[in-house]
């Protein structure tokens, strides 16, 4: 057997048991490696070069041909942006989906400026983001950087949205083929991973590293190489682990870290339950093991020290609640009220469709398809590896308190309260693990179907007699009921909206010379990403006070919308609901006047939407002292040496200035509430 731990150990036996694909495959990774058994310069290896590479082509071929199917349901998804402008629409030109754009566009700018794509001094002038440090996804926009380059950052988010469940579908496909005798079965397993809720949840907020998930199957099946099938090279069997890890740690920490963790669960797992087996394999994955940890570790020793300790790093995360929430464990076969406008939250985060179902949600035909498998293949050792890490990655993905379950199952530990506080750790988000549930049942459902079709059945019966009609409509039935459901708790396509760039915005940016610094109301904090999306979309010429990034307080934790009184909360307050907005006072005017010096700030600008933009402009006013010029439908304040020498505007009531300003004889005049607030202050000039 290929899929257990009692598989033949000589690599002459394992070929014998192999698929005439298997073969190929085999073949190929052999030659790329030059690892032939008893290869060398020889007629021999000159007369099978050929055939070789006729082969390669027949792999990749079919591959891209899987990949196009995998592709078709995404398509779906995105229908209402590849009918219409993908350069030019998303989900939101807000919350996440907009940072993407934004993380889409500065590897793009590094790389062709020559500049480390880690860090960014364009945004939170003067001190700048450590990339590393935030979900960045920094290896995606390097690879499509030509995307950006050639159609702009929103298109190359939309191909990374589109591209994401396909491959992460593919990759379960290809990593579940060794596992299975009956190919047909890998199919399945790829289309529920790819297409769970939770990487479905995560593309609707833009989430492109948490859902491009085409590493963590590969990893999975590499160990199992490693450990059990060992039917390669040590050389390859490390190098290809440790290029999987370093493209992981690349794509998302998170996963990478999470992909570790379940990793060293299932390897102890084996180690404990098949010791004895794995006695004789032991000089295989030692050095394997060892070879893959090493690599990594030199590799990405520097990356790792950076996105800690480097430049700007900050550790823990923005919502103090966010490391002890999870999925609900109601929510496994209950999609809940995904028929429901989206709420607060689900707006916040930048989706304005349908509320689809919890991240968890697997469905009843993945239920029923799973208790199926466990029994139909129970016999197999890869079965009951499977369903412990299922039960692993559910247990750890509930969080640090349980939702969504009886009374009688409240007093059950949940690891990640503990978890969640150690180093590293409590970067991660429980509901990020969600995926994993959905790739180990993916798994276990093509072994399931894979142990249906090699079942021999009564002799003369029907499975005997049509065994391959038998699994092809099994197969086709677990991929329909396992699917469907899931896909159906979404909007079909998913809601998306036109990306609208401010016009002052649109007109200004091309004429920027000498990288100027904006302050913009809003202002680019955590939940509110407009700014940075206009910035990407100009192609990063203006830089930015602020940013909707994780960046350092002084104490290293995340700044978020920074402490009662400060410069940020303010223009915080200005910009987003939920608290008091700034009146004018001293401190306000000291602290925001102090904010625009220490940050460089050479352009002030109130545009596109925020909490009241009328308002805002009267604030601003009083901030500089000075009217704003209207123009394009903003109001801009150009600020030029020795500004600071102007007074502040006090002295008028933002409320009074405000009402007056909604009165209709003067509601066409964008000026009046500047102007009310210069004539509480005894002012009267407007800044030309």
């Amino acid at each position: 057997m290929t899929s257990g731990l009692e598989v033949p150990s000589a690599l002459p036996e394992a070929h014998r048991t192999l698929s005439p694909s298997d073969h190929d495959a085999l073949d190929v990774a052999e030659a790329g490696m030059g690892t032939v058994h008893g290869a060398g310069a020889g007629p021999t290896s000159r007369t099978r070069g050929p055939d070789r590479g006729r082969r390669l082509l027949g792999t990749l071929a079919f591959h891209l041909v899987a990949l196009a199917g995998f592709t078709v349901p995404a398509l779906v998804l995105w229908w209402h942006v590849w009918s219409g402008h993908p350069s030019a629409t998303l989900t939101c030109s807000c919350g996440d989906p907009a940072q993407q754009v934004w993380f889409m566009e500065w590897p793009a700018w590094a790389v062709a400026h020559l500049h480390t794509p880690f860090f960014s001094d364009a945004v939170n002038v003067p001190d700048g983001a450590n990339l590393l440090s935030n979900t960045s996804g920094t290896l995606v926009g390097v690879v499509l950087a030509p995307v950006t380059w050639a159609f702009g950052p929103v298109a190359s988010a939309n191909v990374a949205l589109t591209m994401a469940p396909a491959l992460s579908a593919w990759a379960c496909f290809a990593a579940a083929r060794p596992l299975v005798r009956w190919k047909p079965a890998a199919v399945p397993a790829g289309l529920v991973f790819g297409y769970s809720a939770a990487v479905v949840s995560s593309l609707t907020f833009g989430h492109v590293s948490v859902s491009l998930l085409v590493i963590p199957p590969f990893l999975f099946s590499t160990l199992h190489e490693i450990l059990v099938r060992q039917e390669h090279s040590v050389r390859r069997d490390g190098l290809v682990l440790a290029a999987l890890l370093v493209a992981q740690f690349f794509i998302s920490p998170e996963i990478f870290v999470i992909c570790g963790l379940l990793g060293v669960v299932g390897v102890v797992a084996v180690t404990v339950i098949g010791w004895r087996q794995l006695v004789g394999r032991a000089g295989h994955a030692l050095p394997a093991l060892a070879l893959a940890a090493g690599l990594t570790a030199v590799i990405l020793a520097y990356p790792v020290w950076y996105g800690l300790a480097g430049p700007q790093a900050v550790t823990g995360v923005l919502f103090s609640l966010a490391p002890l929430t999870g999925v609900p464990l109601s929510g496994l076969v209950s999609a809940g009220p995904s028929a429901a406008p989206a709420g607060v939250y689900i707006r916040f985060g930048g989706y304005l469709g349908r509320t689809g179902p919890p991240q968890d949600y697997i469905g009843p035909g993945v239920a029923l398809g799973v208790v199926a498998s466990l029994v139909v293949a129970r016999r197999r050792p890869l079965t009951w590896l499977l369903a412990l890490l299922f039960a692993v990655s559910l247990w750890f993905s509930l969080g640090g308190y349980l939702i969504g379950a009886p009374s009688w199952l409240w007093h059950l530990w949940l690891p990640w309260r503990r978890l969640s506080s150690l180093p590293v750790l409590k970067e991660i988000l429980a509901d990020q693990i969600a995926p994993f549930i959905t790739l180990f049942l993916g798994l276990l459902l093509a072994v399931g179907i894979d142990a249906l079709h090699e079942t021999r059945g009564r002799p003369g019966g029907v499975l005997a007699r049509h065994r391959t009609a038998v699994g092809v409509v099994v197969t086709v039935f677990v991929t329909l009921v396992a699917v469907v459901p899931v896909i159906a708790s979404f909007d079909v396509p998913l809601r998306v909206v036109t990306v609208r760039t401010p016009p002052y915005v649109r007109a200004a940016a091309p004429a920027l010379r000498g990288d100027p610094v904006w302050l913009t109301v809003p202002f680019a904090v955590s939940g509110d990403t407009q700014p940075m999306l206009w910035q990407a979309e100009n192609g990063m010429r203006f830089r930015l006070a602020g940013a909707a990034l994780k960046t350092p307080a002084s104490t290293g934790g995340p700044v978020g919308s920074g402490k009662p009184g400060s410069a940020r909360r303010i223009l915080t307050d200005l910009s987003l609901g939920g608290a008091s907005e700034p009146t004018g006072t001293a401190a306000q005017l000291v602290a925001v006047r102090a904010a625009l010096a220490q940050w460089q700030v050479d352009e002030v600008v109130v545009a596109g939407a925020s909490r009241d933009p009328v308002y805002a402009s009267g604030f601003i006013t009083m901030v500089v002292g000075a009217a704003p010029i209207s123009t394009d439908g903003a109001w801009v304040w150009k600020l030029q040496p020795g500004w600071a020498s102007t007074a502040p505007a006090t002295g008028a009531s933002l409320p009074i200035c405000r009402v007056a300003a909604a009165a209709p004889a003067v509601r066409a005049n964008r000026l009046f509430m500047a102007e009310c607030v210069l004539f509480g202050a005894g002012r009267s000039t407007r800044q030309s």
